[in-house]
């Protein structure tokens, strides 16, 4: 299986996924520092310089924002790469070599998972490390959690590389992306009208909710690694406001229970991943 995980990263760096994912990120965090050095200077309508406690508050309000748009690209990228590397690779013949091989379809199926999975996390991690490095040098705002927060943007890519697996292992490549990104938005979708549900306290939405999260824990990820985000004194100030927050904001992470069986919702969607495939006529 180790050679099948080697295989994997081999072929994403073929892509030049890695190269398109670094320079995507340097620009994301480039961006990121111009626009608070901008307003750290006072440049445009407001010409007076901001203090360094008005920079943080800032910061701490527009960092959830930018990870917030990062998810989106991070469960297309996951989708996009899982997509191809079973049925597109079965109809090309590419695995039928390997197949061949005294190696179980099994062992394929979980080589190809470990080798995306460490590609997203990878991922997930250039683009934690650089964007609080670079906003905590421009303002001085680092996230309470930061690395906890970053494990959770990185649950959601494996979550999506766990998903579109299972669907890659029936559907062509194109359907199974598709099918992703869409259950992806689905969530969020999902994760918004459960938060406006407990501010109006309609218990059959909230249920609804909660329900769509089990189905697919995309959004529990993402309110996990939100909250670890956001200083104690901005999740107080929503507490005591008492309305909904907003899509992009959480007075409370998830609890535990969700995020266990967000571990074992992958290892289930892999199962049936291996188990699709491995019935599957080659």
């Amino acid at each position: 299986m180790i050679n099948i995980i080697v295989l994997t990263v081999v072929e994403i760096a073929r892509r030049r996924f890695a190269l398109l994912a670094v320079l995507g990120v340097v620009a994301l965090a480039g961006l990121t520092g111009w626009g608070f050095h901008a307003i750290r200077a006072g440049i445009g309508s407001h010409p007076h310089p901001l203090t360094a406690l008005e920079m943080r508050g800032i910061a701490a309000f527009m960092l959830p924002l930018i990870s917030y748009l990062f998810s989106f690209v991070l469960a297309f990228s996951a989708a996009m790469l899982a997509a191809p590397m079973l049925s597109a690779e079965v109809d090309s013949g590419v695995l039928l070599p390997v197949l061949a091989r005294p190696i179980s379809r099994t062992a394929v199926v979980l080589g190809k998972a470990v080798g995306l999975a460490a590609v997203v996390c990878a991922f997930a991690a250039l683009y934690g490390l650089l964007e609080y490095s670079v906003v905590y040098f421009i303002t001085g705002f680092l996230p309470p959690h930061p690395f906890l927060a970053i494990a959770g943007l990185a649950g959601i890519g494996v979550v999506i590389v766990a998903l579109t697996l299972a669907l890659a292992s029936r559907l062509p490549a194109i359907a199974a992306g598709l099918v992703a990104v869409l259950c992806f938005g689905f969530a969020w979708f999902a994760g918004i009208a459960t938060g406006l549900a407990s501010a109006y306290r309609n218990e059959g939405l909230v249920h609804a909710g909660t329900l769509a999260q089990l189905l697919l824990p995309t959004d529990a990820l993402w309110r996990a690694s939100v909250f670890e985000i956001e200083p104690a004194l901005f999740v107080s100030q929503l507490q005591q406001r008492g309305a909904w927050p907003g899509p992009f904001f959480v007075t409370a992470p998830p609890p535990p229970p969700t995020i266990v069986w967000s571990v074992v919702w992958i290892f289930v969607m892999l199962a049936i991943a291996a188990r699709s495939f491995s019935a599957r006529d080659v």
